[in-house]
């Protein structure tokens, strides 16, 4: 009776938390800071579009004066409100960004600059990817507000240089720490996976902590073991579940994994 309580108190908690977190961060949009237009003007004509605009020039490290002042003249001066928020993702510091606004362009229409930005984030991509460069985590970033353009042009130009898979590729986007985890099938990833310390450590809180038997129908432990066990450190469970390479498994006896 005892253990069920707890159980019932922790799932009381799993779902609690969420909603204390959405209740304390009400002006968050999951779309990202080039939309995340201040809320209290979104009905005011002009306003989110004074801010998408801001963001672009920002990021295009491109300041219109014009457009600027015109914005200003709209409740909560949206464009001069996120242009800072754009340069800084583009890259720059501070001190570069007022620099830029010392030096202003009359843009004219800023529709063009959204796509100019993807293409930035593309071909930035596409030459680090190309040059065998580490694949740049922060630009990929900053570069989600235009899509996945970053990433797709690393891979596009990692892919260009002869003998590049699309598997290595990947694997250089993402490093061994998330790749690995999904690839025993990868000769690339067998080191890694075996070694002890790359395993990661269950937490001890929830339904689904080591020890929590029986275990909830939606626990790891349940739903896919061998993967659970192939990425965790939780002896007293994976030494019960038999060999970890079976053929209606996720690890197969034909991976590199289990040919080592």
């Amino acid at each position: 009776m005892y253990d069920k309580a707890i159980r019932m108190i922790n799932f009381i908690k799993l779902a609690i938390i969420p909603i204390f977190i959405l209740l304390l961060v009400p002006n968050v949009y999951a779309s990202g800071p080039r939309l995340d237009y201040d809320e209290r003007y979104e009905d005011v004509p002009g306003a989110p579009e004074c801010w998408v605009d801001d963001y672009d020039a920002g990021f295009a490290q491109k300041y219109d004066e014009d457009r600027a002042n015109e914005c200003n003249r709209i409740p909560g001066d949206q464009y001069n409100a996120s242009w800072q928020y754009g340069c800084i993702d583009s890259g720059l510091t501070k001190t570069d960004c007022n620099q830029i606004k010392e030096d202003p362009q009359d843009l004219g229409s800023h529709a063009q600059l959204q796509e100019e930005n993807r293409r930035d984030c593309y071909d930035d991509g596409y030459e680090d990817g190309k040059n065998s460069n580490s694949f740049d985590d922060d630009r990929g970033s900053s570069c989600s507000e235009y899509g996945n353009a970053y990433e797709d042009g690393f891979s596009a130009g990692c892919q260009s240089v002869e003998g590049n898979t699309n598997d290595r590729c990947e694997l250089t986007i993402e490093g061994h720490d998330v790749y690995c985890r999904d690839h025993p099938d990868d000769p690339a990833c067998t080191e890694f996976l075996y070694d002890p310390s790359n395993k990661k450590t269950p937490s001890p809180y929830g339904l689904c902590a080591p020890g929590q038997q029986p275990y909830h129908p939606g626990c790891p432990q349940i739903v896919d073991p061998e993967r659970y066990c192939l990425n965790n450190d939780d002896p007293s469970f994976c030494k019960t579940i038999g060999d970890i390479c079976d053929v209606d498994g996720f690890v197969k006896p034909e991976d590199a994994y289990c040919t080592r």
